[in-house]
C-alpha cells in the first residue's frame, strides 16, 4: 500500500468526517458531533497504524531489517483502539454518531482503492 493511497484515504476521510460531524450535531447536539469526528479519527489512526505494519512486513519479506515486535505492536493495536472507544463512550458520546465516524472509513477507501486499480491499468 503506497504512502500516497493512505494519504488521499486519510485526508478524504477527514474532510468528509468534518461533514457527517455537522450532520451528526444537528442530530445528537454536541455529543453526536464529537462521537462521529472522534470515531473517523479512530478509524484514521488504525488504518495508519495498519499502513505502517504493511510497510515493516514488507521491508521484512523483501530481505530488509524490521524490528522484531513489530508484530507484537500491530496486536496492541486493537488493545489500544478499542480502549479508547470505551472511554469515549463513558465519557458520554452518542454510540451511533461514533459508529458513524467509524464508518466513514471503508467506503472511501474503497473508493481510492477502485481509482488507483483503474489508473493502474
Amino acid at each position: 500500500m503506497g504512502r500516497d493511497l493512505v494519504t488521499r484515504v486519510s485526508r478524504t476521510a477527514l474532510g468528509v468526517s468534518v461533514l457527517a460531524a455537522a450532520g451528526g450535531g444537528l442530530v445528537a447536539g454536541l455529543p453526536g458531533a464529537l462521537g462521529v469526528l472522534a470515531g473517523a479519527l479512530i478509524s484514521v489512526a488504525s488504518f495508519r497504524w495498519l499502513a505502517w505494519g504493511a510497510e515493516r512486513a514488507a521491508a521484512l519479506f523483501a530481505g530488509g531489517r524490521a524490528h522484531p515486535l513489530w508484530v507484537l505492536g500491530l496486536g496492541l493495536r486493537y488493545l489500544v483502539l478499542f480502549g479508547l472507544i470505551v472511554l469515549l463512550l463513558r465519557a458520554g458520546l452518542h454510540p451511533v454518531a461514533l459508529m458513524a465516524g467509524l464508518a466513514v472509513l471503508p467506503p472511501i477507501l474503497i473508493a481510492h482503492g477502485w481509482h488507483s486499480a483503474r489508473a493502474a491499468l
